[in-house]
């Protein structure tokens, strides 16, 4: 059974979301101020446990690769925070699995903790104990658990992530390593069967945040256009005050500056990534056509001006 530990920090949302691996997401920066991040990774065989954490408030949308599921412990965040169109309140397990997409506005220094596991070996592991005929516990959106469970949770998370600090993996017995596995993969379990599933979102959360979810689909497919904000409201089917309502509740700014914001990190990881391409020529094919305004905007964003991200990257 495979073991390895990796211990990133990123100074862009972009690169946090792409040092987690087995995850297929897409991280923008919502709140002011320079990015300081965070990511702990285990692997365990089949298991993956990993901690996560950053200064800004962060959108995250994406999913699981296929065959897996993965329960995570959400707390400490400074500012409002949403999954999946419900608000985050004090500790609370969100369940992930690859059926669906899922979408997370992680307020500031929220803390992140969670054990994702292949479907095949999670299977296995209940047939064994439970019988041939067990079936895996339904992975619902939220879960409200018991402090017990969320304290329990946690401590066996932060001792498997502060292993390698002192045991390189080639010392730790195979023996031991499935017993960590599995482990593991109890404590998921159990997250499941104690936790108190959050009903269905009301009629108008649900509507909302369907609102935002279509109105986020179509500016990221016509980023390059210019979108106002009448063309949008035409386009996804909605009144304007519809969408300023849905956009203050599941992601706490208005569709215009979201929309802004989303420009922005598509520019900062162009500029990462593409460092021969003029700034004035990466910022004007996301829409920015007037250049003193776009590196204010920038610099309030990021805290840099866009030739610092660049040089960051160069250096790096």
């Amino acid at each position: 059974m495979n073991f390895d530990h990796a211990h990133k920090r990123a100074r862009d949302a972009g690169e946090q979301a792409a040092s987690l691996r087995d995850w297929d997401q897409r991280y923008e920066q919502l709140s002011p101020g320079r990015f300081e991040g965070e990511v702990d990774e285990l692997r365990v065989g089949p298991v993956q446990v990993f901690a996560e954490r950053a200064n800004q408030t962060v959108m995250q949308a994406g999913r699981v690769c296929a065959n897996r599921v993965s329960v995570a412990l959400v707390r400490g965040a400074t500012s409002p925070s949403w999954f999946s169109g419900h608000r985050l309140q004090g500790e609370q397990f969100i369940g992930v699995s690859a059926q669906g997409d899922f979408d997370l506005v992680a307020g500031a220094d929220m803390q992140i903790l969670a054990v994702a596991v292949d479907l095949p070996f999670l299977r296995e592991l209940v047939a064994q104990v439970e019988g041939p005929d067990a079936e895996l516990p339904p992975v619902p959106l939220l879960l409200t658990p018991p402090g017990a469970i969320c304290a329990e949770y946690a401590r066996l998370l932060h001792a498997a992530l502060g292993l390698p600090q002192g045991v390189e993996g080639d010392a730790l017995h195979p023996a031991a390593r499935r017993m960590l596995a599995l482990s593991l993969c109890d404590a998921l379990l159990a997250c499941l069967r104690a936790g108190e599933a959050v009903g269905a979102l009301p009629a108008s959360a649900a509507s909302r945040r369907r609102i935002v979810a279509r109105a986020r689909q179509h500016m990221q497919a016509h980023a390059h256009e210019v979108i106002a904000v009448p063309d949008l409201c035409q386009a996804i089917g909605t009144s304007r005050r519809a969408l300023q309502y849905a956009f203050e509740e599941v992601m706490q700014i208005s569709p215009v500056t979201y929309l802004r914001a989303m420009r922005l990190n598509q520019v900062r990881s162009e500029l990462r990534q593409n460092r021969a391409a003029p700034v004035g020529d990466v910022a004007a094919r996301w829409g920015f056509w007037h250049p003193s305004r776009f590196a204010n905007d920038y610099r309030a964003l990021f805290g840099e001006l866009p030739s610092a991200t660049r040089s960051a990257a160069a250096s790096a």
